[in-house]
């Protein structure tokens, strides 16, 4: 749908939250520079070993923990991975399992992570 004004924006905005129209493909240029292999490693790491804590991430990985909560950081900003905080532990989660890109239209869907993965 191309948007004029803001008023369509709006009624886009409120259709998608209502679920009666997918969200819009979001742009794909951010997500791909951000998906570095360091980056790869730790989505795959929380997919798959599902790791109590950051601390874990960084024993998994070899990585300093700056490193892990800055790369987790730009992940989450990115919608791939919640950062669940419990009193001063920090938990990653995994929103997505895969992402797809259009390189023609230059965005990206995503399919999300098992809900076994994912906790409320």
């Amino acid at each position: 749908m191309k948007r004029t004004n803001l008023a369509e924006l709006r009624e886009e905005m409120r259709a998608v939250a209502r679920g009666e129209q997918p969200a819009p493909p979001r742009p794909a240029g951010p997500l791909l520079a951000a998906l570095s292999a360091e980056a790869l490693e730790l989505m795959s790491v929380v997919l798959e070993r599902h790791p109590a804590n950051v601390d874990e991430v960084v024993r998994l990985t070899g990585r300093s923990q700056p490193n892990v909560s800055r790369s987790l950081q730009q992940l989450a900003g990115h919608g791939l991975v919640r950062l669940v905080r419990t009193g001063r532990e920090v938990r990653p989660e995994p929103l997505v399992r895969s992402v797809q890109v259009d390189l023609a239209s230059g965005t990206y869907l995503t399919e999300p992570a098992p809900a076994a993965a994912v906790s409320a």
